[in-house]
């Protein structure tokens, strides 16, 4: 039987495997001009699988509850996002001051003045319905349960069909300001890496934010949905 020229371990004619080592910089990653304007974000809601960590950053505020990006993530490189968001949370404290707490709702027999009252307040609860850090509407109040299920949560939220298939990433890069904090999460391949998603949440919001990534790569008693478990935020 003959064979291929090409597959005889003999011939020294055949071509070298290319090798070659890549490095990628986050800083010249590049960024369309609809990704560059972000997405802002009240809360987070993270579910866990074997290899990968989904993080849905949702907007509820009002009547709109809404999935404004989803991001995929390496259980690895959300681990490191925790610690990257440690670091900044520190270097922040270490310019500004301590990070702001989440506002309490003003005694309602104390407001005079209907004006006075903001349309949307954040509650003393770090998180509501599953997810950390989001809002509470005064024009709806519920009593939560302190452990909702995930399908509770998720009937809330309205994800659009350009959101539902996700963002990857495998790197991320925290910044932040005196008000805000920006993540810009990263693909690394190569010839150039790219910017998959930006968002910006305000500094109340952060300390949730962490305390779900935290507790979303704790061993989980069983998955949820789908082989997923989720990580909220209780505290």
């Amino acid at each position: 039987m003959s064979t291929h020229p090409e597959n005889d371990p003999q011939r020294d004619d055949l071509p070298e495997p290319i090798h070659g080592q890549v490095r990628h910089s986050n800083v010249s990653a590049r960024i369309s001009d609809e990704v560059s304007v972000g997405v802002f974000s009240n809360g987070v809601m993270i579910l866990s699988g074997m290899h990968e960590s989904v993080l849905d950053f949702a907007m509820r505020m009002g009547e709109t509850q809404r999935i404004v990006t989803r991001v995929i993530l390496p259980n690895l490189v959300a681990r490191q996002f925790g610690t990257v968001l440690q670091e900044n949370m520190r270097h922040y404290e270490s310019n500004f001051g301590a990070l702001p707490g989440m506002p309490k709702l003003r005694n309602p027999e104390e407001v005079t003045d209907p004006s006075q009252a903001a349309p949307n307040v954040e509650s003393h609860l770090e998180q509501f319905g599953g997810i950390a850090g989001a809002n509470v509407s005064p024009e709806t109040p519920k009593l939560i349960s302190p452990t909702p299920s995930i399908d509770d949560i998720y009937d809330e939220l309205k994800i659009p069909e350009s959101v539902a298939a996700g963002r990857y990433a495998n790197a991320v890069m925290v910044r932040h300001s005196g008000t805000e904090f920006c993540f810009d999460f990263i693909a690394n391949f190569y010839p150039r890496s790219v910017v998959t998603s930006r968002v910006y949440m305000a500094v109340p919001h952060v300390p949730p934010v962490l305390s779900s990534i935290l507790r979303s790569m704790q061993p989980s008693p069983g998955p949820g949905p789908g082989g997923m478990s989720s990580g909220p935020s209780n505290n």
